[in-house]
């Protein structure tokens, strides 16, 4: 019987714990399929980039790491920034 108990009180403490952790986790706004396609559309439909070079860019980790990749490719500096922010903003 003590077992069950204990059991059930390790148990709920955990449910708890998990449900208390998701709720004061900050929002993530995780980049979607819709915010890939629309950076890639501009990189290689607007400007004619390389389709694999776009990719790498509008598949990055951040804003930041996407416009160096196009910066590193000698892509103008206002068309980086476009094109990662319709993939990170």
């Amino acid at each position: 019987m003590f077992g069950k108990a204990l059991a059930a009180a390790v148990l709920a403490a955990g449910a708890v714990t998990a449900s208390a952790a998701t709720a004061s986790a900050a929002p993530v706004s995780p980049v979607t399929a819709q915010d890939f396609g629309a950076c890639m559309d501009y990189a290689v439909g607007e400007y004619d980039i390389e389709p694999w070079l776009a990719h790498d860019a509008c598949d990055a980790g951040s804003f930041e790491e996407c416009y160096w990749v196009l910066r590193r490719a000698d892509v103008p500096a206002q068309v980086a920034a476009t094109a990662c922010r319709l993939s990170f903003d």
